[in-house]
């Protein structure tokens, strides 16, 4: 039942942390799902989305007030997107400190986009914003025996070449973005290294 997941998670999440702050770990921020556009644990409706989110949440502040809370979406490109989703956050009363967004250049159209529709939450909402997810190829030769997901004819838009130098300067220009969104854009995490 709904009720049930709303309780799992917030175990879940509750007791992760704890078992990770018992281990030592300094925890600064948790993100309460991955890029969640359209949906979480199988709901798609927003107002049990929501719901979730602030179960995660809820967990969070129980086991130290000082974590930030991290929400993640993506597609900034999209006309209206993350205007729209902050907006709804905000209707249903979503307890978060980072509204956090992928960003990956060839997909994600472009910087000055992502830096204004970043502004636009922060500004609008009062949350912190960050990129949560970036990467960009340095080669084009298979590292890992999965298929790459740039560079690809499908649509992509490849602003660098692919090199460590093209790689290096996606990397700088994305950071670059997220500084221009002013005091309320904390940072970037760049993923994984295939």
């Amino acid at each position: 039942s709904f009720e049930d997941k709303k309780l799992a998670l917030y175990n879940y999440t509750k007791e992760s942390l704890e078992a990770m702050k018992a281990a030592g770990i300094d925890i600064g921020m948790v993100q309460v799902g991955n890029e969640t556009n359209g949906g979480v644990a199988g709901e798609k409706d927003w107002t049990k989305i929501s719901a979730l989110f602030n179960e995660g949440s809820k967990a969070i502040r129980a086991v130290d007030s000082n974590i930030l809370v991290a929400l993640h979406f993506t597609n900034p490109q999209t006309a209206g997107r993350y205007v729209s989703l902050a907006k709804t956050l905000d209707d249903n009363g979503v307890d978060y400190d980072v509204f956090a967004s992928s960003y990956y250049p060839f997909w994600h159209g472009t910087l000055s986009n992502l830096t204004a529709v970043l502004k636009d939450v922060a500004n609008t909402y009062g949350k912190k914003v960050m990129v949560a997810e970036t990467s960009y190829a340095y080669t084009a030769e298979d590292g890992d025996g999965h298929g790459n997901t740039a560079p690809k004819n499908s649509g992509q838009t490849l602003n660098y070449p692919i090199t460590v130098q093209g790689q290096a300067n996606s990397v700088r220009d994305v950071i670059e973005a997220v500084v221009n969104v002013g005091e309320a854009g904390i940072g970037v995490f760049y993923w994984e290294p295939a």
